[in-house]
Protein backbone atom coordinates (compact mmCIF):
# COMPACT_ATOMS: atom_id res chain seq x y z
CA UNK A 1 0.00 0.00 0.00
CA UNK A 2 2.83 2.42 0.90
CA UNK A 3 4.48 1.76 -2.49
CA UNK A 4 1.21 2.56 -4.30
CA UNK A 5 1.00 5.94 -2.54
CA UNK A 6 4.62 6.69 -3.48
CA UNK A 7 3.97 5.82 -7.13
CA UNK A 8 0.91 8.08 -7.16
CA UNK A 9 2.92 10.91 -5.57
CA UNK A 10 5.75 10.43 -8.07
CA UNK A 11 3.21 10.56 -10.88
CA UNK A 12 1.77 13.74 -9.38
CA UNK A 13 5.20 15.40 -9.31
CA UNK A 14 5.90 14.22 -12.84
CA UNK A 15 2.57 15.64 -13.99
CA UNK A 16 3.23 18.92 -12.15
CA UNK A 17 6.64 19.26 -13.78
CA UNK A 18 5.11 18.65 -17.23
CA UNK A 19 2.28 21.13 -16.63
CA UNK A 20 4.67 23.82 -15.43
CA UNK A 21 7.02 23.18 -18.34
CA UNK A 22 4.16 23.28 -20.88
CA UNK A 23 2.65 26.47 -19.46
CA UNK A 24 6.06 28.19 -19.36
CA UNK A 25 6.72 27.10 -22.94
CA UNK A 26 3.39 28.48 -24.17
CA UNK A 27 3.92 31.80 -22.40
CA UNK A 28 7.44 32.01 -23.83
CA UNK A 29 6.24 31.22 -27.38
CA UNK A 30 3.49 33.86 -27.24
CA UNK A 31 5.93 36.44 -25.92
CA UNK A 32 8.37 35.71 -28.72
CA UNK A 33 5.68 36.78 -31.21
CA UNK A 34 6.79 40.33 -30.36
CA UNK A 35 10.23 39.57 -31.82
CA UNK A 36 8.69 39.53 -35.30
CA UNK A 37 8.56 43.34 -35.00
CA UNK A 38 12.34 43.50 -34.49
CA UNK A 39 15.33 42.08 -36.34
CA UNK A 40 16.39 39.82 -33.49
CA UNK A 41 16.87 36.06 -33.13
CA UNK A 42 15.89 33.91 -30.14
CA UNK A 43 19.55 33.53 -29.15
CA UNK A 44 20.06 37.30 -29.29
CA UNK A 45 16.90 37.77 -27.24
CA UNK A 46 18.18 35.37 -24.55
CA UNK A 47 21.35 37.43 -24.23
CA UNK A 48 19.41 40.72 -24.22
CA UNK A 49 17.15 39.35 -21.48
CA UNK A 50 20.12 38.48 -19.26
CA UNK A 51 21.42 42.02 -19.45
CA UNK A 52 17.98 43.56 -18.93
CA UNK A 53 17.27 41.56 -15.78
CA UNK A 54 20.83 41.33 -14.39
CA UNK A 55 22.29 44.68 -15.41
CA UNK A 56 25.47 45.36 -17.41
CA UNK A 57 27.71 42.30 -17.78
CA UNK A 58 31.19 41.43 -18.95
CA UNK A 59 31.54 39.21 -22.02
CA UNK A 60 32.93 36.41 -19.83
CA UNK A 61 30.00 36.59 -17.42
CA UNK A 62 27.51 36.59 -20.32
CA UNK A 63 29.16 33.48 -21.78
CA UNK A 64 28.92 31.75 -18.41
CA UNK A 65 25.30 32.80 -17.86
CA UNK A 66 24.24 31.54 -21.28
CA UNK A 67 26.46 28.46 -21.24
CA UNK A 68 27.98 29.28 -24.63
CA UNK A 69 31.48 29.88 -25.97
CA UNK A 70 32.98 33.34 -25.71
CA UNK A 71 33.28 33.49 -29.50
CA UNK A 72 29.54 32.81 -29.86
CA UNK A 73 28.79 35.48 -27.26
CA UNK A 74 31.00 37.93 -29.13
CA UNK A 75 29.10 37.29 -32.36
CA UNK A 76 25.73 37.79 -30.68
CA UNK A 77 26.86 40.98 -28.93
CA UNK A 78 28.40 42.40 -32.13
CA UNK A 79 25.13 41.97 -34.05
CA UNK A 80 23.04 43.36 -31.18
CA UNK A 81 25.40 46.33 -30.88
CA UNK A 82 25.34 46.92 -34.65
CA UNK A 83 21.52 46.93 -34.61
CA UNK A 84 21.33 49.33 -31.65
CA UNK A 85 20.08 46.95 -28.93
CA UNK A 86 23.30 46.97 -26.87
CA UNK A 87 26.36 49.10 -26.16
CA UNK A 88 29.83 47.87 -25.28
CA UNK A 89 32.08 49.97 -23.11
CA UNK A 90 35.58 49.38 -21.82
CA UNK A 91 35.89 48.87 -18.09
CA UNK A 92 37.37 52.02 -16.53
CA UNK A 93 39.71 50.03 -14.28
CA UNK A 94 40.80 47.38 -16.78
CA UNK A 95 40.76 48.37 -20.47
CA UNK A 96 40.99 44.69 -21.51
CA UNK A 97 37.48 44.09 -20.16
CA UNK A 98 34.39 45.27 -22.00
CA UNK A 99 31.05 45.68 -20.27
CA UNK A 100 27.85 45.17 -22.23
CA UNK A 101 24.76 47.24 -21.42
CA UNK A 102 21.28 47.48 -22.87
CA UNK A 103 20.08 50.49 -24.88
CA UNK A 104 16.60 52.04 -24.84
CA UNK A 105 15.81 50.06 -28.03
CA UNK A 106 16.88 46.84 -26.29
CA UNK A 107 14.65 47.69 -23.33
CA UNK A 108 11.79 48.32 -25.76
CA UNK A 109 12.16 44.77 -27.13
CA UNK A 110 12.07 43.21 -23.66
CA UNK A 111 9.05 45.27 -22.62
CA UNK A 112 7.22 44.33 -25.84
CA UNK A 113 7.81 40.62 -25.17
CA UNK A 114 6.65 40.98 -21.56
CA UNK A 115 3.56 42.82 -22.78
CA UNK A 116 2.72 39.97 -25.20
CA UNK A 117 3.14 37.47 -22.34
CA UNK A 118 0.96 39.47 -19.96
CA UNK A 119 -1.77 39.80 -22.59
CA UNK A 120 -1.67 36.04 -23.22
CA UNK A 121 -2.00 35.33 -19.48
CA UNK A 122 -4.86 37.83 -19.27
CA UNK A 123 -6.74 36.08 -22.11
CA UNK A 124 -6.30 32.73 -20.36
CA UNK A 125 -7.40 34.10 -16.99
CA UNK A 126 -10.51 35.64 -18.54
CA UNK A 127 -11.61 32.08 -19.35
CA UNK A 128 -11.40 31.18 -15.64
CA UNK A 129 -13.51 32.29 -12.71
CA UNK A 130 -12.16 35.13 -10.59
CA UNK A 131 -12.01 32.73 -7.65
CA UNK A 132 -9.86 30.26 -9.59
CA UNK A 133 -7.53 33.02 -10.80
CA UNK A 134 -7.13 34.15 -7.19
CA UNK A 135 -6.42 30.57 -6.06
CA UNK A 136 -3.94 30.09 -8.89
CA UNK A 137 -2.10 33.27 -7.93
CA UNK A 138 -1.92 32.31 -4.25
CA UNK A 139 -0.80 28.75 -5.02
CA UNK A 140 1.87 29.91 -7.48
CA UNK A 141 3.10 32.42 -4.92
CA UNK A 142 3.33 29.64 -2.31
CA UNK A 143 5.11 27.41 -4.81
CA UNK A 144 7.56 30.20 -5.67
CA UNK A 145 8.27 30.91 -2.00
CA UNK A 146 8.85 27.22 -1.31
CA UNK A 147 11.23 27.04 -4.28
CA UNK A 148 13.03 30.09 -2.93
CA UNK A 149 13.44 28.36 0.44
CA UNK A 150 14.81 25.22 -1.19
CA UNK A 151 17.24 27.24 -3.31
CA UNK A 152 18.52 29.12 -0.24
CA UNK A 153 19.20 25.91 1.67
CA UNK A 154 20.98 24.37 -1.35
CA UNK A 155 23.65 27.08 -1.31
Amino acid sequence: MQDLVKVKNDELYTDLEKLLRDVCFRIRVHGREALKNYSITNAQFELLQRIYFNGPQTMTKLSQMLGIAKSTTTGLVMRLERDGFLNRKQDKKDKRISVVEITPLGEEVIKAVINYRVNYIKIICEKMSEENVDKLYKNLLNFFNAADEVDKTDR
